[in-house]
């Protein structure tokens, strides 16, 4: 591993990935000085082709060398994106993107019916968005369009790569001389200068060939059925020569996709749908994918729209049968992009309760999701200046729920400070919520922190307070945890802060709790 890039960085030994189409190993690497930033070395090492005739050696040497560069100059949120350009050394190639964890090829290998349809159409949308940026802004087709060609990211979205036979300057309803002739039978294993022939379009292995814009709405409806038909299994299993329609069934796919397969499977290139029609197409109207996308662009969109959106969502979550709330979705398409929406102070108080309410599932989440995904977002809440109330006793009414995941470091660095504070607040409905919770902190923090932190606030409020209703509270609770105390601080801090009370306040309530109080610590000191 002599090329520079691999030595810029932690790079795994093992790649994450690899096959013969895609031809780049992929490597999991990380920042040396940030090792928690990763992202994705692609590596090429030429001995692999070095036994090659060289005209097929020089041609997969410069597709390589040709994604590389497209994909450095090609940039869109779908697409794959470069953050160091590619190093070519004696013996490899290589350059580094953003993190992927893999190809849908990877997924269709490994994983066929596993995503749900509705995670199929985030991703097919996800690519088509990538596909319509390269014919209506670049100009480009990219004519390898196929499972190898499409990586998936850390948080699910699905990003457009695989640029090695792109041809820019490309416009619809023009065809130029296809430059592959898919002549070749490539024995298994060897790696071959053309794009993958099942994934071709017709006119493209046709004698002479052509290949346009349209040759990749082709290609994306090959994969489309793939996806979804109901065995998700390819519609063919070589390149399409005499190729015809009718090979596509309807009872095969979603009704409101069938018309629109019709139309982008078409043999003749003139007949597809532009890709702009595929993406406005019936198929993508579904009110969960719009959901998910606007998550995504939350940052995007108006004040106005936040707001309107994130209180019309519950109504979706609240169908459990809905696909938006099947459990990888909630964990790795919802719950990460409310916590982004955690930005704006002004959503606090929509997107809290929504978050609590989806943590409470069953299965969503477990420590380890949440630490990662979702705590680096909740936390600044914690010690946020300005917050709504009624997000400060949503957190104190789930304490449990985050004590119980978040890490033992974080309950004390972060969630005990917060119940303090909350302590020495004299808003009335915080107050009655953190007293609310006085039974039960000896099972959630060290005695040290309930004896040194915790009672001394409490009695501070007993003695300080104005409010008799308070009073009440702090003894009731001070009642239900006598047992939890030794008998030098019962006698040394807590009687004479009692004897402190009787002197200031002999409201019947308080007279009461304190009988109480002290009925309690008699039983338990004897």
């Amino acid at each position: 591993m002599g090329n520079k890039i691999l030595t810029q960085y932690d790079v795994q030994k093992e790649p994450c990935y690899y096959s013969t189409e895609l031809k780049w190993k992929l490597h999991t690497a990380s920042f040396k000085e940030r090792p928690d930033d990763k992202l994705t070395i692609f590596l090429f090492e030429k001995k692999v082709v070095e036994k090659y005739a060289k005209n097929a050696k020089e041609n997969i040497l410069e597709s390589m060398r040709k994604d590389a560069s497209s994909l450095q100059r090609l940039r869109h949120p779908q697409i794959l994106s470069v953050v160091e350009a590619l190093s070519e050394e004696r013996s490899t190639l290589a350059f580094a993107t953003k993190p992927v964890v893999g190809t849908v090829a990877q997924l269709l290998e490994h994983n066929r019916h596993e995503l749900s349809n509705l995670e199929m159409k985030c991703g097919l949308l996800d690519v088509a968005e990538a596909v319509q940026f390269l014919h209506q802004d670049a100009k480009t087709a990219h004519l390898s369009f196929s499972p190898h060609s499409i990586f998936i990211d850390p948080q699910g979205k699905w990003l457009l790569g695989g640029l090695g036979h792109s041809v820019s300057g490309v416009q619809w309803g023009q065809l130029m001389d296809c430059p592959f002739a898919f002549a070749g039978q490539e024995q298994p294993g060897q790696l071959s200068h053309e794009p993958p022939p099942r994934y071709a379009a017709p006119e493209m292995c046709n004698m002479p060939g052509k290949c346009g814009l349209e040759s990749d709405i082709f290609s994306l409806g090959l994969l489309t059925y793939e996806l979804m038909s109901n065995e998700r299994q390819s519609l063919l299993r070589s390149a399409p020569r005499g190729y015809s329609v009718n090979v596509l069934r309807q009872s095969s796919v979603p009704a409101d996709l069938y018309p629109v397969l019709v139309k982008i499977l078409s043999a003749n290139p003139s007949d597809r749908l532009t890709i702009s029609a595929f993406i406005n197409s019936e198929f993508f109207m579904d009110v969960n994918v719009r959901a998910i996308r606007f998550l995504e662009q939350l940052n995007e969109k108006a004040e106005t729209q936040r707001v309107t959106f994130l209180k019309g969502l519950p109504k979706l979550l609240d169908d459990m049968q809905s696909p938006l709330c099947s459990q990888r979705v909630l964990r790795e398409r919802v719950l990460p992009r409310l916590c982004g929406a955690l930005l704006f102070p002004s959503l606090y108080a929509v997107v809290v309760p929504i978050i609590v309410k989806m943590l409470k599932r069953e299965r969503v989440t477990d420590s380890a999701h949440f630490q990662a995904k979702m705590w680096p977002a909740i936390k600044p809440l914690y010690s946020a200046k300005e917050i709504p109330i009624e997000v400060v006793t949503l957190f104190l009414k789930e304490l449990d729920l985050f004590v119980g995941l978040a890490t033992p470091a974080e309950t004390q660095a972060t969630l005990l400070p917060f119940l303090l504070r909350c302590l020495e607040l004299q808003e009335p409905i915080i107050l009655n919520e953190v007293l609310e919770k006085v039974p039960y902190l000896h099972k959630k923090f060290e005695y040290r922190q309930v004896k040194d932190q915790i009672l001394p606030r409490m009695l501070q409020l007993l003695l300080m307070s104005s409010v008799v209703k308070v009073k009440v509270q702090v003894l009731m609770g001070l009642s239900r945890i006598f047992e939890i105390f030794d008998k030098s601080t019962i006698t040394d801090v807590i009687l004479p802060a009692f004897e402190k009370l009787i002197k200031a306040d002999r409201t019947p309530a308080v007279c009461m709790c304190l009988l109480g109080c002290c009925d309690a610590m008699s039983k338990h000191l004897g």
